[in-house]
């Protein structure tokens, strides 16, 4: 498997994971240091890391009854070796992801997002 495979597989098992309720696909794809953010306002940012975004997709926040209908547009911007910047487009969120190939294992590092 490619880096671009890897690196979509990764932003798969993200999507794929809040769709589903799947927490240890969520878990699979983020960083221990994973910062995802959505910019609210001037005063308000918000912020979760990587346990409230496992513990959200256990609790079935993101998923969907029907699967057919998932919105999956993932489109890797630019990577090396080692980082890439992949934008994600969902059923309701437009993410820009930064990824992180640590010991040949991609992993979301930074997410930043908007509702569509």
């Amino acid at each position: 498997m490619n880096n671009s495979e890897k690196i979509t597989e990764c932003v798969l098992n993200y999507v794929d994971g809040w769709y589903e309720g799947d927490g240890e696909k969520m878990d699979a794809a983020l960083s221990k240091y994973l910062a995802k953010r959505r910019v609210v306002s001037a005063d308000e940012i918000w912020n979760v890391d990587k346990e409230w975004m496992i513990n959200a997709t256990k609790e079935g926040k993101g998923k969907i009854k029907n699967r057919e209908y998932a919105v999956k547009e993932i489109q890797i911007l630019d990577n090396t070796d080692k980082i890439a910047t992949v934008k994600l487009i969902s059923n309701d969120f437009t993410d820009y992801l930064h990824l992180v190939n640590i010991n040949n294992t991609w992993e979301i590092v930074n997410a930043l997002w908007e509702y569509r």
